[in-house]
């Protein structure tokens, strides 16, 4: 039998919790580097440009598996995102041959964030279509996400994927400080020369009419990030927005996972809130 992905070439995976860095990645390596510098048809939307595995499994504005494998073919390196646990458990086995083919052919960063960050984000960007996030921020927080709260959650997905074998890691918080010494490392990885286009980050959409009017006139837009809520504003700095409780909750749902990724030392934090840390390894 044929194989699918045959002429595709190798892919670029990006494993992320939402609101973690995934657009600023994508972003990145669509600009910094020639052969992931996808082009859409004009009229297209922005995600156009990668491959969003989740629309698989989606009823409403889903993908087939052969417009999948179309998508992947507009660039050598093709980026493909995703917000799924390793190994895909929870789509039982609705395109296992088809995410096994993928990830066969591929490199696979794990994109990590803050998780206090993520969930102050992530509180804010689901309020424009989620009822039950219009909630203080200490509600959301303690909200399930399946099984668990929303806190472990995150700590769970970002765990497994950093004891994945082969997965690299990929942190946010140095994208935005080094994004110079992070294209090295990425050009490294991934045998391709950076271009090193200035600026190196790519400026975000900051309208909902900017993303529009991208979609329609431009095929090769700067950016594919997603907006929240027209008007909802910046969202809470966990720094300012957590009580003392928050931060108890915070440390024994997800402790382990802030000193492991680097983002706390122990759990002083919780005690003293926190102060600004160095570059989480």
């Amino acid at each position: 039998m044929q194989d699918p992905f045959e002429g595709i070439g190798r892919r670029i995976v990006l494993a992320t919790h939402r609101r973690s860095g995934t657009h600023l990645s994508i972003d990145l390596l669509r600009r910094q580097f020639e052969a992931c510098a996808a082009r859409k048809r004009l009229g297209e939307p922005l995600d156009a440009l990668y491959l969003n595995l989740e629309r698989l499994m989606l009823a409403s504005r889903g993908l087939s598996e052969e417009q999948a494998l179309a998508l992947l073919r507009r660039a050598p390196r093709p980026i493909v995102k995703t917000h799924a646990l390793p190994g895909f458990e929870a789509w039982g086995a609705t395109h296992a041959r088809f995410v096994e083919g993928l990830l066969g052919h591929a490199d696979v960063f794990s994109v990590v964030r803050d998780g206090r960050d993520v969930l102050c984000s992530l509180h804010r960007y689901l309020q424009a279509f989620d009822a039950r996030a219009r909630c203080t921020l200490s509600d959301f927080l303690r909200q399930r996400d399946g099984e668990v709260s929303r806190v472990r959650a995150w700590a769970r997905h970002v765990l497994a994927w950093r004891a994945t074998p082969g997965v690299r890691p990929l942190a946010y918080e140095e994208i935005r400080s080094d994004p110079c010494g992070v294209l090295k490392r990425l050009g490294d990885a991934l045998g391709m020369q950076p271009r090193y286009v200035a600026p190196l980050l790519p400026r975000p959409l900051r309208t909902h009419l900017e993303a529009h009017l991208l979609r329609l006139f431009t095929r090769t837009p700067g950016a594919t990030n997603i907006l929240g809520a027209r008007g909802a504003g910046a969202a809470l700095r966990w720094r300012e927005a957590f009580t003392r409780a928050d931060r108890e909750f915070f440390h024994a749902e997800a402790g382990e996972a802030l000193v492991e990724l680097g983002y706390e030392r122990d759990d002083t934090w919780v005690r003293h809130g926190a102060a600004p840390q160095e570059r989480p390894a």
